[in-house]
């Protein structure tokens, strides 16, 4: 607000000079940033109870600090991993610096945590190792078995996308065992939902036989690309999208699927012997509704909150070669549980169409269920395993829309926190979505319920990688209010309690759930029950005290600047910002920009050119349909006469000097700030980060 007091009536167009959404880069004081070089950061691992969040690079594996990424030593908090086959991998014609490196893909806590399961592309040839959570191998004296070999735990190729998951029990014969969703095959031509073997953890002997999908077979998994895999209860669920076996129109089509195996399966006697005998697949919907219904087909991530396990909030896009569009979908475990429990899908010929099976043709018991083992299943029920993993029904989003939808953005990753909210006897609870996309930038989305629909809305837009980095891998820390991004050149920690930093005005400010206005200071600060908020929307004129209004004198014939409190930013940009003008001979009217006379400037403000009577009046800046802003500006057309007494001459000249010396000081203010700002990206240390401030 000081900042628009500042600027307001100074002369012709020092706002036009503003960069443009500037409010999209974050303050250096609410984001840390660490790298070791460019080392592509793509896997995150989370261990609060350890302060810790391991990050699989390049060659190496990083203890990155939970509370000050900063802190990270490059040295001490690393341990390399470099590959053992380089040679053989050129030769292959892959590329030395980066096919035929050692990206680390998969990072499992084991056990209590004192241990690690890490698993690297090893230049083609997956490698596995057991290490300690402090970064040190484990001794020759404690060599477990079945580790080295990673073929089929994660991919060859770091440019894949997998999936595993470490399952401590359940499992036959309650033995740990590794889920995992990848390709198998240097050539990507098996791609394949595996668990290992099952291990005597004391004598090393198989216990039981791996599990893995049918291989070469297009009706289990077609060319996949795997999101995502949790375990819950007795099941293992994956998240994917692959070919869709069942589209039968011209070319080939996309879905996204979730597909689930039992804990307990140990595959059948004779038949599908080391094979999963209850594999099951549906698809997921996630659309915008209508007479002709608009659908994401492609998942590219997704989030499960701890402790939660009801519901997966998941990003998809369009198919890429068409219209780019994105959305956020929730799904709920008992949609998925209820698709599973339906009518199962099948081709009865290569020329038919996919129709779901009638009820007197599936055996029992019901093929995909969960049973004390599955070596005792009759061969019926096997046969029909195998030909039948696809459900007939769906898994549609909850609600009737997505949560959120936006066209031309490509978002790739999100995490979810939840926040309470309102007096006691009207808490709220709202579900806060922190949604990365491909150019690096962070929606940040509320979505909540009311009655029995569910409501969501955008509070805010931020960059969240340097120099607009794909965003690799994202977590979040409820606890510590922190979210964690990484990039292919370093990862950066940003304190998501920056409500006085993010917003600059009561209507935007009383949006967001975790934030609250200060009337009395004009600042928005971290919510408390004293401030003023609105984060459901539903109280009409909450703000209206809050509204910067002043009142001005403009001199005949003067250029004047007009700040909107509403900046440009990517926040803004769907929204219409317009300025509205009361005048005397006029009336209301919304203000057309022409060069002569009315300029919009790149923070939304209005340049008004050569005032004169006309332009007196009231002018009120007007965000989505909201006042946010509002001069009072009268023209001093007196001023223009020549004066007739010394004293009216000194008057003015003191005047003149007046004002000359506020632009003087605005101008000395501009050229500083201009100096922070360089054209092109700064060059990062090792573990700071450089951000430019707005001018405005």
């Amino acid at each position: 607000m000081n900042r628009m007091m500042l600027l307001v009536g100074q002369v012709v167009l020092l706002g036009v000079v503003s960069a443009i959404d500037a409010n999209d880069i974050l303050q250096p004081n609410i984001a840390n940033y660490f790298s070791c070089g460019k080392y592509f950061y793509r896997t995150l691992y989370k261990d609060e109870k350890r302060d810790a969040l391991y990050v699989g690079a390049m060659d190496r594996i990083i203890k990155v600090n939970l509370n000050n990424i900063s802190a990270t030593s490059c040295d001490y908090d690393t341990m390399i991993v470099e590959p053992s086959n380089v040679g053989s991998c050129v030769s292959k014609g892959k590329s030395e610096h980066y096919d035929c490196r050692n990206h680390i893909r998969v990072i499992q806590s084991i056990g209590n945590g004192d241990r690690l399961y890490v698993c690297g592309t090893n230049a083609h040839q997956p490698m596995d190792m057991l290490i300690y959570a402090n970064l040190t191998g484990l001794g020759r004296h404690e060599m477990v078995p079945g580790i080295g070999n990673g073929i089929a735990k994660c991919p060859f190729d770091p440019e894949d996308n997998s999936t595993a998951v470490w399952v401590e029990q359940g499992n036959p014969g309650d033995l740990p065992a590794l889920y995992s969703g990848t390709n198998a095959e240097f050539t990507k031509a098996d791609s394949v939902i595996f668990r290992t073997d099952l291990l005597n953890p004391t004598t090393g002997a198989r216990e039981y036989n791996y599990k893995r999908t049918i291989k070469y077979d297009s009706h289990m998994l077609d060319k996949p690309d795997f999101v995502g895999s949790y375990e819950i209860g007795e099941y293992v669920y994956f998240f994917l999208r692959e070919i869709a076996v069942e589209y039968m129109n011209c070319g080939k089509a996309v879905f996204s699927r979730v597909a689930r195996v039992c804990k307990r399966d140990t595959g059948g006697r004779s038949i599908l012997t080391q094979n999963w005998a209850t594999y099951l697949k549906a698809k997921l919907n996630c659309s915008i509704p209508g007479e002709f219904p608009f659908y994401f087909n492609e998942i590219q991530n997704v989030y499960k909150v701890p402790d939660d396990d009801t519901k997966f909030y998941a990003v998809f896009t369009t198919n890429q070669n068409g219209l780019t569009g994105s959305a956020v979908c929730t799904f709920d475990i008992n949609s998925m549980e209820s698709a599973f429990n339906g009518k199962f899908k099948e081709q009865a010929t290569s020329t038919s169409a996919w129709l779901p099976v009638a009820s007197s043709k599936v055996p029992e018991p019901r093929p995909g269920s969960c049973v004390k083992d599955t070596r005792e299943l009759p061969d019926r029920v096997l046969n029909f395993m195998r030909s039948h993993p696809l459900m007939n029904e769906q898994v549609n989003q909850d609600g009737s829309e997505p949560v959120f939808f936006k066209r031309d953005v490509l978002f790739t990753h999100i995490v979810v926190d939840r926040v309470n909210t309102g007096e006691y006897g009207s808490e709220k609870v709202f579900t806060i979505f922190y949604v990365g996309t491909s150019t690096g930038q962070v929606y940040k989305i509320s979505q909540w319920q009311e009655g029995d629909s569910i409501k969501s809305q955008l509070l805010d837009v931020f960059q969240g990688t340097v120099e607009e980095e794909h965003i690799r891998g994202m977590e979040i820390s409820s606890s510590r209010k922190m979210l964690y991004i990484s990039s292919d050149t370093g990862i950066r920690q940003i304190n998501l309690r920056m409500c006085q930093y993010r917003y600059e005005n009561c209507l935007q400010c009383s949006k967001d759930p975790e934030c609250g206005w200060n009337r009395e200071e004009g600042v928005c600060t971290q919510y408390n029950k004293n401030l003023l908020s609105n984060p459901t929307q539903r109280k009409e004129g909450i703000c209206d005290s809050s509204i910067f209004k002043r009142k001005l004198i403009a001199n005949f014939g003067q250029s004047i600047h007009l700040p909107c409190a509403v900046g440009k930013s990517a926040l803004t940009a769907d929204h219409r910002i317009e300025w509205h003008h009361y005048s005397k001979t006029k009336g209301r009217y919304v203000v057309e920009f022409k060069a002569e006379k009315h300029i919009l400037t790149n923070d939304n403000g209005l340049v008004v050119i050569n005032v004169s009577d006309l332009d007196g009046g009231r002018y009120d800046c007007v965000y989505n349909g909201e006042l946010v802003t509002s001069y009072h500006i009268a023209v001093d057309a007196h001023r223009c006469n020549a004066p007739n007494k010394t004293a009216d001459y000194q008057k003015i000249y003191s005047d003149w000097c007046n004002q000359f010396e506020k632009y003087k000081m605005a101008l000395k203010t501009w050229e500083k700030r201009q100096g922070q700002c360089s054209p092109k990206p700064a060059e990062l240390s090792s573990n700071q980060i450089f951000d430019t401030s707005r001018f405005f």
